[in-house]
């Protein structure tokens, strides 16, 4: 069956959804930051028909999570927007649709290049697993989240969701989990897969566990569920926030935990896959967690603190859960999902391109977990991007060293501005944003 062109996508979209009059053209920042262009519908097609490019800006993949852009000389070029129609979707906020983009890149008359876009560098990565070794992959994520409101006698954002946690059904009877239900009503009608909902953490925290779908598919979805969230909660005076640590003084910590499998499931592949994610853990952790307060997750049953898997181990960074499938621990929604999605992937296929073998031992088992001394990770972001520039695991070789050099620069000028702030308007900032 030929795939439909753009313009039959869209009429027929506008078709089926008449109240729709905008359309977001939606990218991931390397900050982690969603950001978009908004054009009218009738414009949009009207582009489409003439084959006229779709201008995203000049700074898309330039600018901090604060907001600062990176200094450059001149020129700075143009960023072009490349939907990807496959995932156009109503967005929470009525009247508004959304699509995800992948960015072209040009300066003056020079060809338009993909070095630095993130999502195309997960296309590359998706496309080297499949010619090479005909392997394709699933991914899932546990949305972690904690419902706050901003309180006017100290005008801090406090939390107000209060149920017990840990799968404690008390705290399905707190006010906030209504809006939860309403939201995951709302995720399913748009085809969004929803296995679980459930209360997470001490007190206050929920979690939603997506179905698996293969990666670019499931980063976008993850992204509108994140919209949905955010949305729904806000128009009943709330905030919902996935940041990692949004109350200083609480325990209480978010996570973005992501599921991966092999498919097909490979007794003769996973282990030098896992061994090649291992072996560049430490440089992994710099797109993993990309923020400071990112590493105040960094400790067992969270993060983890040392690099090590484990069969059914959640106090390591990697847990097994079955053949050929893992559960990513040390993941938080600050990350550009698309290009942590492609390192971690690229470094497994080193593992399978050098053949590399599984040193680490499954700290599942007792007796493992008592006498290994893994090799410690990074205890901050500066440590990581470190690690990252030297890139002995060469993961330049899969993921571009152009993007990873951009990245460096983008968190080292942001980690600069962020020393400025006051620590609690980072947190509120990172509220607000994630």
């Amino acid at each position: 069956m030929e795939t439909p062109c753009p313009t039959e996508i869209l009429e027929q979209f506008r078709e089926d959804h008449p109240e729709i009059t905008y359309i977001r053209f939606q990218w991931q920042d390397y900050s982690g930051v969603l950001r978009a262009r908004v054009l009218i519908l009738e414009s949009v097609i009207a582009q489409v028909v003439k084959g006229t490019p779709i201008q995203a800006a000049g700074i898309a993949l330039d600018c901090t999570v604060d907001n600062h852009i990176l200094p450059r000389d001149p020129p700075r070029g143009m960023h072009w927007a490349v939907p990807d129609w496959s995932s156009l979707r109503p967005a929470s906020h009525p009247g508004t649709a959304m699509v995800m983009c992948a960015l072209n890149f040009t300066v003056l008359e020079r060809p338009l290049s993909s070095d630095l876009c993130p999502r195309q560098a997960l296309t590359g990565v998706l496309q080297k697993a499949r010619q090479t070794w005909e392997l394709d992959f699933l991914v899932g994520f546990e949305v972690e989240f904690i419902v706050m409101k901003s309180d006017p006698s100290s005008n801090a954002m406090v939390r107000c969701s209060n149920g017990l946690g840990h799968f404690a059904v008390s705290g399905l009877r707190d006010t906030c989990f209504q809006y939860v239900e309403q939201c995951v009503t709302r995720l399913r009608a748009q085809g969004v897969i929803v296995q679980a909902v459930h209360t997470e953490g001490f007190r206050g925290q929920y979690e939603i566990v997506l179905g698996p779908l293969p990666p670019m598919q499931a980063v976008d979805q993850l992204i509108l569920v994140h919209d949905y969230l955010k949305d729904t909660f806000s128009r009943h005076g709330y905030e919902v926030t996935m940041s990692p640590k949004p109350i200083a003084s609480e325990s209480q910590a978010n996570g973005q935990h992501m599921h991966l499998s092999l498919q097909p499931a490979s007794s003769t592949l996973e282990a030098s896959f896992l061994a090649g994610i291992l072996k560049r853990l430490p440089s992994l952790w710099s797109f993993c967690l990309p923020l400071e307060s990112s590493y105040e997750r960094r400790k067992p049953r969270m993060a983890g603190n040392t690099v090590g898997w484990g069969t059914q181990s959640r106090v390591v960074p990697i847990r097994k859960v079955e053949p050929s499938h893992w559960e990513v621990r040390c993941i938080d929604v600050t990350a550009n999902m698309y290009s942590t999605l492609a390192a971690i992937l690229g470094a497994g296929l080193l593992g399978l391109a050098g053949k590399e073998p599984l040193t680490w031992p499954d700290l599942g088992i007792p007796a493992n977990q008592a006498s290994f001394c893994g090799e410690p990770l990074p205890r901050s972001l500066d440590e990581s991007l470190a690690i990252l520039n030297a890139d002995d695991g060469l993961l330049s070789a899969m993921i571009g060293r152009p993007m990873i050099d951009h990245y460096i620069n983008i968190k080292r000028y942001e980690i600069s501005q962020m020393k400025e702030m006051d620590p609690q308007a980072i947190r509120e900032l990172l509220i607000e944003l994630f």
